[in-house]
């Protein structure tokens, strides 16, 4: 997914860039669990690293969280650093490669988490070895995306042949709300008539993908609600077409669209706004990465209903972030789901703009 991880239970979503100030509180301050008040020690018992875990809790998407950790060297001489590195691209760390830590001194270890902007719980490791001893220390971080509505399940389950199906969509503070579409049509709720019925705190949708063309299904199915901080909630399909397929050029690309969908705030027709999506790095760590792969040359429109156009790049890491400037001309009853194209040297690749546009 597109999902943070690969743990099924219940999950906290309106997945969406909708950063909007009160889409939940801010995050919180970073507390340790009570598995975090041990120590996290090598075979050798020379090298501890405090606290083992850093939880911070409900954070918002697309938010950044310092989380500083102290590395002890408890042996008789000063051991030196031989790398540092953390578990995935969305973690960042200060430079510890080649700093000693005196014989029974520590130093400190600060690394960033970065909250996608997708539902669920994200965690990351760094990773920190020492000359002479491969075994490394493991500190870690997590933190779980949540948002004022919440779905089961996360995803929408298109495989092996399956086309029907239904999600839970419920508010956090259980206050009731209304779903205006999917995808632009009509909602089809189950034991729910949105013309005799009062607005709930729970609904259960309908989807239904069986009159789509083969090779035609899209990677999202998003459902349209009047939530403020939450107009947009996107189901990522989960089905043969949607992924490896979806972008088979990827390996030859060198890098992919780690979070493919942008929803902004409320649009509006024919008011430009401006966007950022990023693209990723697929080469391996230590591996050399090809020229050309983060020279990103235009973001461009794949329908006439909609505009695009790059405004910037900057590579940050093994990362690329681009602004784009993007436009609604036509919208279907207000929700539009715009197919855009981002290009590099290397090659191009898709992602999406969804978003409730108003006349």
């Amino acid at each position: 997914m597109i999902w943070i991880t690969n743990k099924p239970p219940r999950v906290w979503s309106c997945i969406a860039f909708c950063v909007g100030a009160s889409c939940m509180s801010h995050a919180q301050t970073a507390t340790q669990s009570s598995a975090t008040e041990a120590k996290s020690t090598m075979q050798n018992s020379q090298y501890t690293i405090t606290p083992v875990m850093i939880d911070f809790g409900v954070v918002k998407p697309g938010s950044q969280h310092q989380a500083k950790f102290i590395i002890h060297n408890a042996s008789a001489t000063a051991v030196r650093i031989e790398s540092a590195f953390p578990s995935c691209k969305c973690t960042t760390l200060s430079d510890l490669v080649n700093k000693e830590i005196p014989a029974g001194g520590d130093i400190e270890l600060v690394a960033s988490l970065d909250a996608p902007r997708t539902p669920g719980e994200k965690d990351a490791k760094v990773f920190v070895t020492f000359a002479g001893n491969d075994q490394p220390l493991i500190a870690r971080m997590k933190g779980m995306v949540q948002f004022p509505l919440l779905v089961q399940p996360a995803f929408i389950d298109a495989l092996k042949g399956k086309n029907q199906g239904t999600v839970e969509i419920s508010s956090v503070n259980k206050a009731p709300f209304h779903i205006v579409s999917c995808d632009g049509a009509t909602p089809q709720f189950v034991d729910f008539d949105p013309v005799k019925d009062v607005a709930r705190a729970t609904y259960r949708v309908r989807w239904d993908f069986s009159l789509v063309p083969e090779g035609k299904l899209q990677q999202w199915w998003c459902v349209e609600t009047d939530v403020k901080d939450c107009p947009i909630l996107p189901f990522r399909i989960r089905h043969e077409s949607t992924g490896i397929r979806f972008d088979p050029k990827m390996d030859q690309r060198h890098w992919f669209i780690p979070e493919s969908i942008v929803l902004p705030d409320r649009l509006s027709l024919n008011s430009p706004v401006d966007l950022e999506v990023e693209i990723e790095s697929s080469m391996s760590r230590g591996k050399p990465q090809p020229p050309g792969w983060d020279a990103v040359t235009a973001v461009t429109s794949i329908n006439p209903d909609f505009t695009a156009h790059m405004i910037s790049s900057k590579r940050v890491g093994d990362r690329v972030r681009v602004v784009f400037r993007f436009a609604a001309l036509k919208s279907k009853g207000g929700f539009v789901y715009a197919p855009l194209e981002i290009t590099t040297n290397t090659g191009s690749a898709r992602f999406f703009v969804a978003a409730t546009v108003a006349p």
